[in-house]
């Protein structure tokens, strides 16, 4: 499993030094500039917990990745800022990598559920990103698991939902969809005839 990297901060804190600045020259810090500060100040806080819980992962210390991702979704979600859902639905997305990996295939696909019910909805290009990322992983998590027909409805529901969606990388992810639909498809008729 490829670990998110974490995104860059530099425009949030850009914006903070931007209010910042205009306080100094103003004397005043206006309405807006505080409420970014304050929001930056979160979307801060949260990027640097997720990227503890990268680094963990990185270092293999798996159990304090898992507890960082899952304190990075629990504390964020669809009240919350685009960077900051988006820093949530990766964190789920990471735990059930990780979950997988361990061979824990029911905790990847709950995980993955979670992430889909929570942000399936979401109109944020990059939340949506991950939501089809998930897709495609639990497609995969169920097929290993043995359970080929779960495997292909999630494919078709992703083919379902992103067919027209904008974005090459959900594009590129549609187009294995259908891939792997006929080779999961061709595998199970195979087994079959050998019966």
């Amino acid at each position: 499993m490829k670990i998110l990297r974490p995104l860059s901060g530099r425009h949030a804190a850009a914006r903070l030094v931007t209010a910042v600045a205009l306080s100094l020259v103003t004397g005043l810090t206006p309405v807006h500039a505080q409420k970014r500060s304050v929001h930056d100040t979160r979307e801060q806080a949260t990027q640097a917990l997720f990227d503890q819980g990268v680094a963990a992962a990185n270092q293999n210390d798996d159990k304090t990745a898992l507890t960082i991702y899952e304190q990075v979704a629990q504390r964020y979600g669809k009240g919350s800022p685009p960077a900051m859902r988006t820093l949530a639905a990766k964190a789920l997305l990471n735990k059930g990598g990780i979950l997988g990996e361990q061979g824990d295939a029911k905790g990847a696909i709950a995980t993955y559920q979670r992430l889909d019910l929570r942000f399936g909805q979401d109109k944020d290009q990059a939340i949506r990103e991950v939501v089809a990322s998930a897709l495609v992983s639990k497609a995969e998590a169920s097929y290993k698991q043995g359970d080929a027909k779960a495997a292909v409805a999630t494919y078709e529901q992703i083919e379902k939902r992103f067919a027209k969606d904008g974005s090459s990388f959900i594009r590129q992810l549609v187009a294995i969809t259908k891939w792997r639909t006929a080779e999961i498809l061709a595998d199970s008729a195979a087994l079959s005839s050998r019966r």
